[in-house]
């Protein structure tokens, strides 16, 4: 529906106003109380979660750490199996993750009438995001999938498969763009951030260092007030 903003007359104005303000209180409030309703029911939950009542759960099969914000109406869906949601996390709005996908593989049997064999988890491996992890607006993730510590999913990006740490990864489907820094810088990032055991291994990182890194920043430009002549 489409409403026309006229200009309310001298009465009126005032009226619209405080009808207005009763109708955002009011919301706010509802908002507040099924948002504390609703984080009751996920599967585990840290402190500091923020989440949207307007957002779409399977709140039982879904597990969220700490500081964990998951935007603006999400829809988080995994019936047979787990979404696992680490520390630190931070979701765009409408974010969308699904834990499972449907069998298109039998002859003869509408896809919708398709049946999961009890026990087959092929079809539903869930879907599980690191600490410190960023996700784009719109961002679509789908089972099977990983998302490693630190990595950044661009926002639109259809994520089928994992991500490695600190990776930033985009498109549809996505792919890994870069780390967000060099190796060595990930390593003092994790001294700063993890206790010894917590940190990522000498294994997890030699697989990061076949792939693309940041280009360094170039040194700044200054120019000499005397000659005119730039310097680095």
């Amino acid at each position: 529906m489409r409403v026309a903003a006229g200009r309310p007359g001298a009465l009126l104005g005032p009226v619209i106003g405080a009808l207005d303000r009763l109708l955002r209180t009011t919301s706010r409030a509802r908002r507040a109380v099924r948002g504390l309703a609703l984080a009751r029911r996920f599967a585990a939950r840290g402190d500091n979660f923020t989440v949207d009542p307007d957002g779409v759960y399977t709140c039982e099969t879904i597990e969220v750490g700490h500081n964990v914000d998951l935007g603006w109406r999400p829809v988080l869906m995994a019936a047979r199996s787990r979404i696992r949601i680490g520390d630190n996390v931070m979701f765009g709005p409408e974010v969308t993750i699904r834990g499972g996908n449907h069998r298109i593989d039998q002859v003869g049997v509408p896809m919708i009438a398709v049946d999961k064999v009890p026990g087959d988890d092929t079809q539903d491996r869930g879907v599980s995001i690191g600490d410190d992890v960023w996700v784009g607006t719109r961002a679509v993730i789908l089972h099977g999938v990983t998302i490693g510590r630190g990595a950044v999913i661009g926002a639109g990006a259809v994520v089928t498969r994992s991500v490695p740490p600190y990776a930033v990864a985009a498109g549809n489907p996505a792919r890994v763009i870069r780390l967000r820094w060099p190796v060595a810088t990930i390593q003092a990032h994790e001294r700063q951030l993890y206790p010894v055991d917590r940190r990522l291994s000498t294994t997890e990182l030699a697989a990061l260092a076949d792939l693309p890194t940041p280009a360094p920043n170039p040194a700044p430009v200054t120019k000499s007030l005397t000659t005119g002549v730039q310097a680095r």
